[in-house]
């Protein structure tokens, strides 16, 4: 068992690898996005940032050359990531889920991370000396409290899927499913956590050997189970609809931030082009589309009178 660890822990990343990869090459060969101007756009400058405004309030601004705030797309994207601020300002019940579930998930990325450097940068016989002790008490608080965290968040939210008649009609048994893994995973960390004397220790000694190719076994068959269900959910979760961690990227920039004139960005223009020439399926009487006409037909003609019914009051 300790053997198919390895294995799935590295079919696991190139799955995670290659999945990602996969979606955002997708998307980036979609036709162009429709923008949805929504104010304040983060990289404006802080005064018109505060309430909203843009630089095509300034008389003549194709003439002035921007200068967006790389520093306020950063802090935005920061604030949103680390305190999911959206939901706690629209929807505080949920956040009182949503959140614990999400800070579990970055605790435990980080606990992976915080291993990986322990077994690159530590000494042969692992963690000793007082740095040592630290860093591995360290590790074994981060994991603690990410187990505990997932698992109130995740129950949390089967809770309120479950309950509340607005969000349950749009759950799927994919919702569910995927909130089961995590509670899996929680309550198989929390067991392995209680059962081993240094759980971040032997993740370290497993992270180690998977980046030298050492395969040193643990001797611990819950341990090989924990690290296989891990990398298994790995693999999975950017393949549904949890994916959106990182598909955000290009719904901040993309989509809700880009306010570019389409002037100057050949690339932008090129894809107006394309999306202008695909024919038009819709029937209404006011496109008259019928797959005979284009949008740049639709979009630069006169629009269709509406017939007047029989018996119609003028």
């Amino acid at each position: 068992m300790a053997l198919l660890s390895y294995v799935v822990a590295y079919l696991g990343i190139l799955t995670f690898g290659a999945v990602v990869a996969s979606k955002c090459i997708g998307y980036l060969k979609k036709p162009v996005h429709l923008r949805w101007e929504l104010y304040p756009v983060a990289h404006e400058d802080a005064r018109r940032a505060s309430y909203g405004g843009s630089y095509m309030e300034d008389s003549g601004w194709w003439l002035k050359k921007r200068r967006p705030s790389r520093r306020g797309g950063i802090k935005a994207v920061a604030v949103e990531f680390s305190t999911l601020h959206s939901t706690f300002r629209n929807n505080r019940p949920l956040w009182y889920r949503a959140y614990p579930f999400h800070l579990g998930l970055y605790l435990l990325t980080i606990t992976m991370c915080l291993a990986v450097g322990v077994s690159v940068l530590a000494s042969p016989g692992g963690l000793d000396g007082s740095a040592g002790r630290f860093v591995g008490r360290l590790g074994q608080t981060l994991a603690l409290t990410a187990f505990l965290c997932i698992l109130a968040g995740a129950s949390g939210l089967l809770h309120r899927r479950l309950t509340v008649p607005d969000l349950k009609a749009f759950s799927t048994p994919e919702h569910f499913f995927n909130l089961g893994l995590f509670l899996g995973l929680s309550v198989l960390g929390l067991i392995l956590w209680l059962a081993m004397p240094s759980f971040f220790g032997s993740l370290c000694l497993f992270l180690g050997a998977l980046l030298t190719f050492g395969f040193i076994s643990q001797g611990n068959a819950l341990f090989d189970l924990f690290i296989i269900f891990l990398f298994a959910l790995m693999a999975y979760v950017p393949a549904t609809h949890m994916g959106h961690f990182f598909m955000k990227y290009f719904l901040w920039h993309d989509i809700r931030w880009d306010d570019q004139p389409a002037r100057d960005n050949p690339e932008t223009q090129r894809k107006i082009s394309v999306a202008l020439g695909r024919p038009v399926s819709w029937s209404g009487g006011h496109v008259e589309g019928g797959g005979a006409r284009s949008w740049a037909e639709v979009v630069t003609g006169r629009p269709a009178m509406p017939q007047k019914r029989e018996g119609a009051t003028p």
